[in-house]
């Protein structure tokens, strides 16, 4: 009976995310059109599943750099906001890497993450950066803020990925969670409108003497 069962929400979950994949390829294949026409170009010809391959490639390459530079905010705040040293720090570091080098196996279990650390750690991830939009107070290309608004919302996704272990290693509460949320939200606003991963880069090497790189390994020489 309980096989049954699993097989019929297997099913479902398939035949959802399937629904939810039809979805975003109408919606891109319709945004391809739009700028299309938008330069002036009509009646354009392309293979569609070229193009759908190609969006997947992407997409998967940004949620991996999300990844990237979210551990590398959070390494950032616990050595600046909490004060954490380069043995605490690398060796989340390296818990982290396991997921960004395994992405898209973990990923599905994000939303079951930030429920588990609402409920228990005091801390909503998608509340960190509500009221955010990338540039809202600033004039940039459309082009550089439709990046940066992409690559906004694949971290806000993986958020609960790289909190968790706080709460899980580290017992982190509320009273912290809410601290490291607002060092966080600064630090990755920086990352993404002021290009900081350099200087972020920089300072856990001058003071920790951790080599970030960017495929999000690190060296503690």
């Amino acid at each position: 009976m309980k096989n049954k069962v699993a097989e019929r929400a297997k099913k479902k979950r398939r035949a959802l995310k399937e629904a939810e994949r039809r979805k975003e390829q109408e919606n891109l294949l319709k945004k391809f059109n739009e700028i299309a026409k938008k330069h002036g170009v009509n009646n354009v010809k392309y293979n569609k599943q070229t193009l759908w391959q190609t969006f997947m490639k992407v997409d998967k390459e940004m949620v991996k750099l999300s990844i990237v530079y979210s551990v590398m905010a959070v390494a950032y705040c616990l050595r600046k906001t909490f004060g954490w040293g380069k043995i605490k720090i690398y060796r989340y570091a390296v818990d982290m890497n396991r997921y960004i080098t395994s992405v898209g196996k973990q990923d599905r279990d994000i939303p079951a993450l930030n429920d588990e650390l609402r409920t228990e750690a005091g801390i909503d991830c998608t509340k960190i950066f509500e009221g955010y939009k990338p540039y809202m107070l600033k004039k940039v290309s459309l082009q550089k803020s439709s990046e940066a608004e992409a690559m906004f919302e694949k971290i806000k996704y993986i958020l609960p990925m790289v909190i968790y272990p706080l709460y899980s290693r580290e017992g982190w509460k509320q009273k912290r969670m809410n601290r490291l949320g607002q060092a966080l939200k600064e630090t990755l606003i920086d990352i993404l409108e002021s290009d900081e991963i350099d200087n972020i880069k920089r300072t856990m090497y001058e003071e920790c003497g951790l080599k970030f790189y960017d495929d999000g390994t690190v060296d503690p020489n």
